[in-house]
């Protein structure tokens, strides 16, 4: 069964969420522009059963859910993401995660195909039963 989400935009979003809103589920938001979240804290948010094409660079979503998300063109890049669900998540793109915080965060049967995670902080992250095909971890030496 095919999931039907509203489309919002990004302004959409952070204007509702400096309101109070934190439940953003079934939620649709595409934009290519480049720096929207940086700096912004988005902690809590829940962003589950959403489909995200989005740059989240720079970005603070401590403890915000993930779940069961589909990701396409999203940017990660030095966000603090510690204590968030990204469990099932389905990224359809390759993703590079560059200098993030995924510290305490569950990924369970998440798929990750075809990801790198490049000098990001995951200690204490739960990968269970999450498809880590193609996927490296690099690490500065």
């Amino acid at each position: 069964m095919k999931v039907k989400r509203q489309r919002i935009t990004v302004e959409e979003l952070l204007s509702r969420y400096a309101a109070g809103e934190r439940d953003f589920t079934c939620i649709a938001i595409d934009d290519s522009r480049k720096g929207l979240f940086r700096g912004v804290d988005l902690s809590g948010i829940n962003l589950e059963d959403s489909a995200l094409s989005v740059d989240f660079s720079g970005a603070i979503l401590r403890e915000a859910n993930f779940r069961y998300t589909v990701w396409g063109r999203c940017h990660w890049q030095e966000g603090d993401f510690s204590g968030s669900d990204f469990t099932g998540i389905n990224n359809g793109v390759e993703c590079v995660f560059a200098c993030c915080n995924f510290s305490n965060t569950n990924w369970e049967r998440a798929n990750l195909w075809q990801s790198t995670f490049e000098d990001c902080d995951l200690s204490g992250a739960n990968f269970d039963n999450a498809s880590l095909a193609e996927v490296d971890l690099l690490y500065k030496s």
